[in-house]
């Protein structure tokens, strides 16, 4: 039994080392996205989606800004829902893009007080 999971350890190793190669402890570049509260309330429970990851807030100030790391292996879009205090209701937006790569990009949507977001995409400088 001890002769099979050390086979089976090598063997995963012997894996990562043939799909990654001399790049295997090189970190990925990151696409980010920022989130900024444009209005004049706060906005509660803000979820943001993409590539099938979602990143959550509970609380974002007027004038604050939220800011994740993500990686996709697709194109997709980004999904936003988020509720502002002292209103009822959730308000929803799907809209954006994010190609799959290679160049990564920094994505700034504003949450404007009527509800309405504005998405800028721009190309992250190389490190």
């Amino acid at each position: 039994m001890k002769r099979l999971v050390i086979l089976v350890v090598v063997g995963v190793a012997v894996w990562i080392a043939w799909k990654r190669g001399p790049n295997v402890f090189e970190r990925l570049p990151q696409h980010v996205v920022v989130v900024k509260n444009n209005g004049v309330s706060e906005i509660n429970r803000l979820r943001v989606t993409v590539a099938g990851q979602t990143f959550v807030r509970e609380k974002l100030a007027p004038g604050a800004e939220a800011t994740w790391p993500f990686r996709t292996q697709n194109d997709t879009d980004f999904q936003l829902v988020w509720e502002w205090t002292g209103r009822l209701g959730e308000e929803h937006w799907t809209g954006g893009r994010v190609p799959r790569g290679p160049l990564v990009q920094l994505h700034r949507l504003r949450i404007e007080d009527d509800g309405g977001v504005i998405y800028v995409a721009e190309d992250k400088p190389a490190p």
